[in-house]
């Protein structure tokens, strides 16, 4: 496996995979089989309701994904565990993968296209928001699978968490037994933190994960024994992508973040998920604070005025 052939891959992938268009997947996909799991908001398992697509009908839900590498052994990972961070819940590489030498992080970024209609409504999200927030996650789960089955082809071992089972993300205040150790409104493999220890990005005002191609995407990460050069990450500080100009906080519907801090209370921000979930069900989503700012498209450094 080189660097080149892993973007190829990933490149192709976002072309041609149907579970990259609305619509065109017909939900026998092995390699996105957490989808209805990692879709926590659903109030069932069933498939996504297909009616009514309209102008919607194949739209693209994703652009060409960028990545990052890291060392398994990476002093963030230990970072990750400190209770200011994540917590002790969260696992480090080896605990996916013992033999684990590198960790690869990948940003999704929404297709131009979504990020714009997203901006329309200060309060409402778009229908193209809402459709690749749920219908997809299944190329998000698919892809990484992808990738991970690819490292495996070319005789390395490989795991993607996402799409594992002992992944564990909690949202609602009744865990599943076994669970209980995994505190509400976190997970035990954070893909946020993940890409910032990777060289990835770094976290905004709100809590959104700013990549190199800003902030306006998704993240799956792959742990693996390729043993690959890891990339040096162009920041030091865990707000070194952000100019604190604070329009995502602005943007924020539900007025969930704090006056006084960086960071927002999560009941409030999973609330008015949950009431777009009422109203959108199957689908579900906000995205505020990932659209109509200017870190939507590209980081602002610090120095950087908005």
């Amino acid at each position: 496996m080189t660097r080149e052939k892993l973007q190829k891959l990933i490149d192709d992938f976002c072309d041609n995979s149907p579970t990259n268009y609305l619509g065109r997947d017909s939900g026998a996909d092995a390699d996105a089989n957490n989808y209805a799991k990692n879709n926590l908001q659903r109030a069932t398992g069933e498939a996504p309701v297909k009616e009514d697509f309209g102008k919607y009908d194949g739209m693209k839900f994703f652009g060409h994904s960028v990545f990052s590498v890291c060392r398994a052994d990476a002093p963030g990972f230990m970072d990750l565990k400190r209770p200011e961070v994540v917590g002790k819940h969260h696992f480090v590489p080896a605990d996916w993968m013992p033999e684990a030498r590198s960790v690869i992080s990948f940003f999704l970024p929404y297709s131009r296209s979504t990020v714009e209609a997203n901006k329309e409504d200060p309060n409402e999200p778009a229908m193209e928001w809402l459709y690749t927030r749920v219908d997809g996650q299944k190329y998000l789960l698919a892809l990484g699978a992808m990738i991970r089955d690819a490292l495996i082809e070319d005789g390395h071992k490989a795991v993607t968490p996402y799409t594992e089972d002992r992944f564990i993300m909690q949202v609602g205040p009744n865990p599943a037994p076994g669970t209980e150790h995994v505190p509400q409104y976190s997970s035990n493999w954070s893909e946020r933190h993940v890409g910032m220890v990777s060289g990835l990005g770094t976290f905004g005002l709100s809590t959104n994960f700013i990549s190199r191609v800003g902030c306006a995407g998704r993240l799956v990460s792959v742990v693996t024994d390729w043993d690959v050069e890891p990339d040096v990450p162009d920041y030091d500080d865990w707000l070194g992508y952000c100019n604190r100009c604070g329009a995502c906080v602005r943007r924020c519907p539900a007025q969930a973040h704090f006056p006084d801090r960086p960071g927002k209370d999560h009941s409030i921000c999973g609330g008015y998920i949950g009431k777009t979930c009422a109203k959108y069900t199957p689908r579900y989503g906000c995205g505020k604070c990932q659209s109509g700012i200017p870190c939507e498209y590209q980081p602002r450094r610090p120095e950087q005025k908005a």
